[in-house]
């Protein structure tokens, strides 16, 4: 949640050349200023972005953010596809005060992007931003009852920011963001061969508002203390939970989820580039929403079944350390010490005390970098959290129970670049407890608690159902990965890149890359400028041999507890490879006009990202952009 926050006095995004539907991988042009030093430090293997998505911004690269908090502070919402793996984003310099730009294309997509910096000198930073993206006639065809259903998407974003430095004291950093979805769940078929004239496609509403306000201490000679703090609040809340509807159960509200947190830090340096500190971050999160969505109104045969509203719960992370730096070396020993207060549902709580390494080591000499990090720690799975792995998420929550990662390790090296080539090669191993499984909640509206068709079941229990997102023990998972990345850019009119992951998964031994557990991920760029004014970009993205998996519920279960006297398993169902071929063209007319156009996903894949969960085929866009 901490990225935004982190923006340093100079910060301003331009715009995004942005595509449409769960087709390919967007267009993202970000123009900032950045005080300091920019240190690529790792791969990161990025999960499965379904459809247009809330993007956070971000100034450093962190392998994997284990503070205690859970919930991301900006969202502009954009129509950013699904990235097979994720290396680090480009960042160009940018001076003008304002952009705007505007794209649309076949399905009636289309995206506006603005923002403007009011204020702009040595010692304070203050604009606006604002983020429109909408697709709304594309017909997935899923069934006869559901032929004339469009899926229709609206996200509408509003940001503001501030940052003053005050000489000598230190900085105070201020921000507000906004994001309303609007949106129908464009999923749902006929599983109950219900009519098309009775049929009714749900619809939902997303409200979501964060505000926080942070202050850093000056830097001063090496011998004084230096410290932070921030305090943050965000709401995130859903309108209604839709229940499958061929139960004839009344819909419900939604989950509400309020996250209260401060957080605050100081470091204690002295002479040799040695230094002592503490880091803590206390979140508090409360909810609101139906206190029983569902009881004994299922239907016959079917064990009565509750979801209940989670209970309110706080979680805070003191991380002691050490850290020394002389030179190109970077030597940081500490751990994150977890205190857990209410968390996860009744008659399970979360235990109190969790401990986990926060361990780094990196070293960069002239063109060769080497890094081992050691981590760990606890993810709060809050509304908002699981919201940026599935944005057609369940509107509720029936566990509060965090993910908690004893270890997390990785190694790795850059080397480069060097003649225009950069190498990078990582290997991690990852134990976690109480992965989220998730990413079922449209075929849940459709099949309830009975298996979707294609689904490999093993040894069920007496009853057989299967839980879907319902399952809120989720699964804990050991593997590892092993990742790398290779790029080439032997002038500014060319430029090559490949990367790719592969991560082996089977039930409980893997990595968790995203719901749908992809063992490969690959994606190859090519970018080249035939003359001055003109790019052309050709992108193909691949994530295969996908696997989602669901639990299986006992005798009974309550607030997502299983209480059964057999041994719980797992289904899981096979999903297509995604592979997305795109290509761009863009012209710069002058430094402050230019235009663009994109045709992605060549291929003209329809294939499902997440079940019920469908693609747009072919989609061209085009657009302008202005700098001011």
């Amino acid at each position: 949640m901490n990225n935004i926050f982190n923006m340093t006095a100079r910060a301003v995004l331009s715009a995004a050349a942005l595509a449409c539907a769960t087709a390919a991988q967007a267009q993202l042009h970000e123009a900032i200023n950045v005080e300091g030093r920019y240190v690529p430090e790792i791969i990161r293997i990025d999960r499965v972005n379904a459809f247009p998505k809330a993007m956070r911004f971000s100034i450093d690269s962190q392998p994997i953010g284990y503070e205690g908090s859970g919930v991301a502070a900006s969202f502009s919402p954009t129509l950013f596809k699904m990235p097979a793996s994720g290396w680090r984003d480009s960042r160009l310099i940018n001076d003008n005060p304002g952009y705007l730009e505007l794209g649309a294309g076949s399905w009636l997509n289309s995206t506006l992007s603005a923002g403007y910096r009011f204020i702009d000198n040595s010692s304070t930073l203050f604009g606006v931003r604002l983020q429109h993206n909408s697709t709304s006639l594309w017909k997935p065809r899923l069934s006869v009852a559901t032929e004339d259903v469009k899926q229709y998407r609206y996200d509408e974003s509003l940001g503001l920011y501030l940052s003053h430095v005050f000489k000598g004291a230190g900085r105070l950093d201020a921000a507000f963001d906004y994001h309303l979805g609007i949106f129908n769940y464009f999923g749902v078929c006929d599983a109950s061969n219900i009519s098309k004239e009775t049929f009714d496609v749900p619809a939902q509403t997303l409200n979501d508002v964060s505000f926080r306000l942070g202050w850093k201490s000056a830097v001063r000679p090496s011998s004084s203390l230096e410290y932070s703090a921030s305090a943050r609040m965000r709401y995130f809340g859903y309108r209604a939970l839709h229940l499958p509807w061929f139960w004839n159960v009344p819909d419900a509200k939604g989950i509400r989820e309020t996250n209260i947190a401060i957080a605050g830090g100081i470091r204690l340096p002295w002479d040799n580039g040695s230094s002592i500190g503490l880091d803590a971050d206390l979140n508090v999160l409360a909810y609101g929403g139906d206190n029983l969505v569902f009881a004994s109104d299922w239907p016959a045969g079917a064990a009565e079944q509750n979801i209940d509203r989670p209970d309110n719960y706080g979680m805070l992370t003191l991380t002691p350390f050490y850290r020394f730096t002389r030179g190109l070396l970077d030597i940081r020993l500490g751990a994150d010490l977890d205190l857990a207060f209410n968390a996860g549902p009744d008659g399970h709580r979360y235990s109190f005390l969790h401990v986990a390494p926060d361990v780094k080591f990196a070293l960069q000499t002239g063109q060769v970098g080497l890094f081992l990090n050691i981590l760990g720690g606890n993810r709060l799975n809050t509304l908002a959290s699981l919201h940026q792995y599935d944005y057609y998420m369940m509107p509720a929550l029936t566990s509060t129970t965090p993910t908690y990662t004893p270890l997390d390790a990785s190694l790795g090296v850059n080397l480069g670049p060097f003649s225009g080539f950069s190498l990078g090669i990582e290997a991690r191993y990852r134990v976690s407890k109480n992965v989220p499984l998730g990413g079922w909640y449209q075929a849940w509206l459709d099949y309830g608690s009975a298996s979707m068709p294609g689904m490999d079941k093993t040894e069920t229990s007496a009853k057989g159902n299967v839980l879907y997102s319902l399952d809120s023990d989720g699964i804990n998972l050991h593997g590892g990965s092993i990742a790398a990345k290779i790029a080439y850019e032997p002038s500014k009119s060319v430029s090559l890149s490949a990367e790719g992951s592969w991560q082996p998964q089977d039930g409980k031994k893997g990595y968790f890359n995203g719901y749908d557990r992809a063992r490969v991920t690959a994606r190859f760029q090519a970018s080249v400028k035939p003359v001055d004014p003109l790019r052309i970009t050709l992108g193909y993205d691949y994530r295969g041999v996908r696997r989602i998996y669901a639990g299986e519920g006992g005798k009974e279960w309550n607030s997502g507890v299983i209480t059964s006297d057999t041994e719980k398993t797992f289904s899981s169902l096979r999903l297509h490879d995604l592979t997305l071929l795109n290509l761009s063209a863009s012209w710069s007319f002058s430094e402050s006009f230019s235009a663009w156009v994109q045709a992605d996903n060549l291929l003209n894949r329809h294939d499902e990202v997440l079940p019920m969960q469908p693609s747009q085929g072919v989609v061209v866009l085009a657009g302008v952009k202005f700098i001011f």
